[in-house]
């Protein structure tokens, strides 16, 4: 069953700009199959696949006119991408701040603060529809 969980058009902004930034890491794949690590492969099938279908929801130009996106991945799936995107979001503030004296544009901590924050909002969301589901089947 999908989610019916809506975010705003600035979280959807933030959100695609990372996954913009981790989706350029594709050719992972085919490095990984010419050292024939299948494993690692495998792993990163997963994950980049999870993030395509996710960028679906999210629309693949950078430019979105929606006021708010729904997105439409299984509850479960969602919560492993939105739980991926918050760590990436909380390493890449915390990286920023290891480095004060060479900060990044305040729009990269900004864009990471929302990503964090949209992620656990996801999170909450994706929990309630889980629980209610159950309350309804019970």
């Amino acid at each position: 069953m999908p989610s019916s969980i809506k975010i705003a058009a600035h979280q959807r902004d933030a959100l695609y700009e990372l996954l913009r930034d981790r989706l350029s890491g594709v050719s992972d794949i085919c490095m990984a199959l010419e050292s024939e690590d299948y494993a690692t492969v495998e792993r990163l099938a997963t994950r980049f696949g999870e993030d395509f279908r996710l960028m679906r929801d999210l629309g693949w130009s950078p430019e979105d006119d929606r006021e708010t996106v729904e997105l439409t991945m299984a509850p479960l799936d969602l919560m492993r991408i939105a739980k991926r995107l918050r760590d990436d979001a909380r390493g890449g503030i915390a990286g920023l701040e290891e480095e004060r004296d060479s900060v990044g544009p305040p729009e990269f901590i900004e864009g990471f603060r929302i990503v964090r924050e949209t992620c656990e909002d996801i999170l909450m969301a994706v929990l309630a529809e889980l629980e209610s589901g159950e309350d309804e089947s019970a």
